[in-house]
């Protein structure tokens, strides 16, 4: 196929004597709303050269700008505009704002220096918001201002657009999570020795000079790292883990110190998820420090306001079998897929059976271990679990592979092993694995964009609260990306196509001539 020659109109479009474009005018715009006023100029305004805007990026095959314009222009801006005081000189209307902030991400810039630079310079970020040019500190400001909505009403508003643009639901939603370095450098982190010292200095200063901000400041900084250098110390000691290697950041305790990936050694990090539908659509996002089995109820919740109807299936990986996700799915009637992660079978060197491997018989109350032996449950006083054991392991000639515990064996049971048996089954069934295998094509894709094409590959804002708002914008462009997608396969002139489209006509033609009317009538014509 031919590629098509990119011709731009370079005529003058007005007259001598006429008015110059470049001397319009401002347009103040009034909230219907709020009855508040705000710069938004008129992006049909704006010319390059003597050529509108618009015409211009639509001969240069620009097309992106033009669609998301509108698609900004059919939200409603009232949350936004309500926080603003309803005198003082005009500020930037919240419309063309996010348009700024948006268009830079889903090109891969989000700072805030950077984002000022392309207000000033590309001509499709002046067609999406009119051709305001705000500073970074503006930028900063708008954005704390507004952070409350980027995650949820401005969120679920533009993703049901989305929606709407794709033709996609949330009948069925795949889950996954990852890994993204915190903004406090990794060469800092601190151990308990120098969690307690930088805090007894502190305290020290602050005793000295009571009265100095700094100190103050300092001292505060300090008792949160120690005190969550603590909770995350009792919580290993729980958990019967070591915690020799646990560290913390002292600038950004909140950041947890684990595996990055790929194998790039361990850093203050956190863990952002998303649940997405067979469009690849982001229905809800959160952040997490550690976990990201902890966001799941919240996710199920946004996702449901975001369409107004309930979850039917829902396809998550081995990361997220735990009771509490089993749990989520089971109250809200949610069909969950979700393998276990271990697979029965030869257990890896060093290594011993897993409990998978263990077969409970709700008849008798008992697991059958791979030997074919029996353990039953021993007392339980007012323990909320089952202990289940035998005294076949003293003989037993694959002990070495089951245990290494001198009184042989044991198993525990808990409230969730029977939710977590019947997954386990149900996983079992081929038509189950293979509505399972369709998981990672509907959100894996959807870290790859964010780190890839909107490079978050780390996050630029320190503390929780500024992560989660940072994820969110990202977020809210990712999807914004999405509708441009969708809308731009019905934009695309017939021409690209002509040659492809005429061949293929003329292939089904000659077929049916063929078989209605045979050889010699197809030879004829």
């Amino acid at each position: 196929m031919a590629r098509e020659t990119l011709r731009i109109d370079r005529r003058r479009q007005f007259e001598l004597l006429e008015e110059s474009p470049t001397e319009q005018k401002k347009t103040i715009e009034i909230s219907s709303s709020s009855g508040r006023t705000f710069n938004a100029p008129d992006r049909h305004q704006l010319y390059l050269g003597m050529t509108p805007m618009d015409k211009y990026l639509e001969q240069a095959g620009l097309k992106a700008p033009l669609i998301i314009a509108p698609l900004l222009d059919q939200q409603d801006w009232s949350e936004f505009e309500a926080r603003y005081a309803p005198t003082g000189r005009a500020p930037y209307a919240p419309r063309a704002m996010m348009g700024l902030i948006l268009f830079g991400i889903m090109q891969g810039i989000s700072s805030l220096r950077n984002l000022e630079r392309l207000a000033r310079q590309d001509l499709g970020c002046l067609w999406v918001t009119g051709g305001i040019a705000p500073d970074h500190a503006c930028l900063g400001r708008f954005i704390l201002l507004h952070e409350d909505s980027f995650s949820n009403g401005f969120f679920e508003q533009l993703t049901r657009t989305v929606l709407k643009v794709t033709g996609s639901g949330s009948h069925s939603l795949a889950g996954d999570g990852t890994v993204i370095e915190a903004a406090c450098s990794h060469y800092s982190l601190l151990r308990e020795e120098a969690v307690v010292a930088q805090a007894e200095k502190a305290h020290s200063a602050l005793e000295q000079d009571p009265e100095n901000t700094q100190c103050q400041q300092q001292a505060s900084l300090t008792q949160q790292v120690k005190e969550t250098f603590d909770a995350r110390k009792k919580a290993r000691l729980n958990a019967g883990a070591k915690t020799e290697s646990l560290a913390v950041s002292p600038t950004e305790p909140e950041a947890m110190v684990q595996p990055q990936k790929r194998s790039r050694g361990k850093a203050a990090s956190y863990r952002p998820s998303v649940l997405a539908n067979d469009q690849r659509v982001i229905l809800a996002q959160d952040v997490d420090p550690s976990k990201e089995t902890a966001v799941v109820p919240g996710l199920l919740e946004q996702s449901q306001r975001v369409t107004g109807e309930p979850t039917e299936e829902l396809l998550l990986d081995a990361g997220y079998h735990c009771d509490a996700v089993i749990e989520a799915a089971l109250t809200r009637d949610i069909s969950l897929l979700c393998p276990e992660g271990k697979k029965p079978g030869k257990p890896r060197q060093g290594s011993v059976f897993s409990k998978s491997q263990f077969r409970y018989v709700k008849e008798k109350d008992a697991y059958q271990c791979p030997a074919g032996q029996w353990l039953r449950p021993g007392p339980q006083g007012d323990k909320v679990y089952k202990m289940y054991r035998t005294s076949a392991c003293k003989t037993c000639v694959i002990k070495d592979q089951c245990t290494r515990a001198k009184a042989g064996r044991r198993i525990r049971r808990v409230g969730g092993d029977e939710a977590k048996a019947a997954l386990r089954q149900v996983m079992q069934d081929p038509k189950a694995q293979r509505r399972f295998a369709k998981r990672q094509g509907m959100v894996e894709p959807v870290f790859s964009q964010l780190k890839l094409v909107q490079g978050l590959t780390r996050f630029r804002r320190k503390g929780l609260a500024g992560v989660k708002r940072e994820f969110a914008l990202h977020v809210l462009a990712y999807n914004l990306s999405l509708a441009v997608r969708a809308l731009n396969r019905f934009n695309v002139p017939i021409s690209h196509y002509y040659r492809a489209i005429k061949d293929i006509l003329w292939r089904i033609t000659f077929t049916v001539l063929r078989t209605l009317k045979g050889e010699s009538m197809v030879l004829a014509c």
